[in-house]
């Protein structure tokens, strides 16, 4: 009986271990992720969606928060046949630190804040088509790309099973700089 009572608590003990490392992240305040952001990679399960002429090749210039929070724009540029074109996109938060938004289908996504300069969004896009893309992006506010930030974004990466070989770097340029 006293060894069944241990298998119990050293079974709990164990699962309440498991049960911790599983990573929900938390909401980072609007406020540290309002500002100005650049593309550093973008992770898809679909490349056609982020390669070239992709809707989702997207150069991030700015997120803007409204003073609630519950609503944000991005600024960004799409590079099509080498043309740069400036766009926008606005979204709304329908829970804790998830939103959604209308861009080359509906979107929901969330962010995860890895450093002061350093911003994750993970996001689920379902088509016209009614196909299903996951997105991961890094973010910052620095040209170069913090180590730690980069790593965390791979870990986020293999998390989702996408293949590395789907990253596309945008720390090379973008040709929009002046725009």
């Amino acid at each position: 009986m006293q060894a069944n009572k241990m298998k119990v608590l050293f079974l709990t003990l164990v699962l309440g271990l498991v049960c911790s490392s599983q990573e929900i992240p938390a909401e980072p305040h609007h406020s540290q992720i309002s500002g100005e952001w650049r593309t550093h990679y973008i992770a898809s399960s679909n490349t056609d969606k982020t390669g070239e002429n992709g809707p989702f090749n997207v150069y991030l210039r700015s997120i803007k928060f409204n003073d609630k929070g519950d609503s944000l724009v991005f600024h960004f540029f799409v590079k099509n046949n080498g043309e740069c074109t400036e766009s926008s996109v606005s979204g709304r938060r329908i829970a804790n630190n998830v939103y959604v938004a209308e861009y080359a289908g509906a979107n929901e996504f969330h962010f995860i804040l890895v450093s002061d300069d350093g911003l994750i969004v993970n996001t689920e896009n379902v088509d016209d088509e009614g196909n299903r893309t996951r997105l991961i992006g890094l973010l910052g506010k620095e040209d170069e790309v913090d180590d730690h930030d980069l790593e965390r974004f791979l870990e986020e990466v293999r998390k989702l099973g996408i293949p590395e070989e789907n990253i596309v770097d945008f720390t090379k340029g973008d040709g929009c700089q002046a725009q």
